[in-house]
């Protein structure tokens, strides 16, 4: 039977491109052609977790094939009882995350995957120390130090965040299930400097509820954290031109409840791209899109809503209207405009279509 790689190139490379990525794998064992053809794709994505010996795993592939890899797929676990080390997390990991052994590196996916709602403890001082109520109390610097001295699953995240920030080649940052808390890192110059060089973040925002219909959003320190997120992380980011958020808990508005969003207009100079989901549209993203008014080209609010006249809740709700007429104010130099998807419509509660919003769309045509 004839080889495979006797095939012309590019038939190769498109029977390649049909295979699983195990399939993959087990084929590149077969023989050195099979290897040299296969390696670009087997190591382009390095997927490993806080275990030690998924680390030393990963930490072997970079060191063999370093050059391939683009993208960093990182998944950190712990449980509130698991014993604190020093360090926590394990040295391979952090060998990996520094990115030395890297240099092609694009792309980095964080996810800390912690159970807060699992029954047992996981803060000093919490009513509670489990589910929503680990976001109950505020914290200052102090007592962030603190806890990364009692608790595993803080201390990872800080030795986390602190192997990350040494990597020099990282300009894609993705953040899944991003947990709103502050570590010591944050406070680093060195943390600031590798928000610097970022041109693309994504923010899945962690919340969760405690069963009993009260969820993270009416905690003090959630709310604190997140509407002050431009400080940690925003106001440092100025080579940042992509922002998606996707919130938990809505951002937007100011309110019981309500978690003003962490957009500043002098933040972010250089921002090209916006996508926000689960927010509500506000005062605050019109007045980000006036002071960006130059540099953004994309504005996408299609999973955004209303809260309408606020109901007593919060004092600067506004409806679609007011906001679409700040948009076409601030006269932006937008490319695409993306509002109204298929679960939020933009008429009040189902009603028909007013003129007045039908002026708006037709305002905003010439955008």
């Amino acid at each position: 039977m004839a080889s495979i790689l006797a095939l012309p190139q590019e038939l190769l490379l498109q029977v390649c491109k049909q295979l699983e990525l195990s399939d993959k794998v087990r084929l590149s064992t077969t023989c050195k052609g099979y290897r040299t053809q296969l390696s670009p794709e087997i190591f382009e994505t390095i997927h490993f977790g806080n275990r030690e010996d998924l680390a030393i795993s990963a930490l072997a592939a970079v060191e063999a094939h370093g050059n391939y890899t683009s993208r960093i797929e990182f998944t950190c676990y712990s449980g509130p009882e698991d014993e604190l080390t020093a360090p926590s997390l394990p040295l391979a990991a952090s060998k990996v995350l520094e990115g030395h052994l890297t240099p092609n590196l694009h792309t980095v996916r964080l996810q800390f995957e912690f159970n807060f709602d699992d029954g047992r403890d996981w803060d000093s001082r919490a009513v509670s120390g489990g589910s929503i109520f680990v976001f109950e109390e505020c914290e200052d610097d102090d007592y962030v130090r603190e806890e990364e001295q009692i608790w595993k699953w803080r201390a990872l995240m800080k030795e986390t965040w602190a192997a990350l920030t040494a990597n020099k080649y990282v300009r894609e940052l993705i953040l899944d299930d991003f947990i709103p808390k502050m570590t010591s890192t944050f406070g680093t110059d060195e943390f600031r400097e590798f928000l610097s060089r970022l041109e693309s973040a994504t923010f899945n925002i962690h919340s969760l509820d405690d069963n009993t219909c009260w969820r993270t959003n009416t905690q003090e320190c959630y709310i604190e954290y997140l509407e002050n997120l431009d400080t940690s992380f925003f106001h440092h980011m100025s080579g940042l031109k992509h922002l998606h958020i996707w919130a938990g808990e809505p951002l937007g508005l100011e309110g019981w409840c309500h978690i003003p969003i962490p957009l500043r207009p002098k933040d972010l100079p250089v921002l090209q791209s916006l996508k926000l989901q689960n927010c509500f549209v506000c005062p605050e993203i019109v007045a980000f899109v006036q002071g960006h008014a130059h540099v953004l080209r994309s504005l996408d609010v299609k999973d955004c809503f209303s809260a309408g006249d606020g109901g007593g809740m919060t004092d600067d709700a506004i409806y679609w209207a007011k906001f679409f007429d700040g948009i076409y104010e601030a006269n932006p130099s937008l490319t695409e405009f993306i509002a109204g998807g298929d679960k939020v419509l933009l008429e009040y509660d189902n009603g028909p279509v007013s003129e007045r919003v039908q002026d708006i769309r037709q305002k905003l045509k010439v955008l």
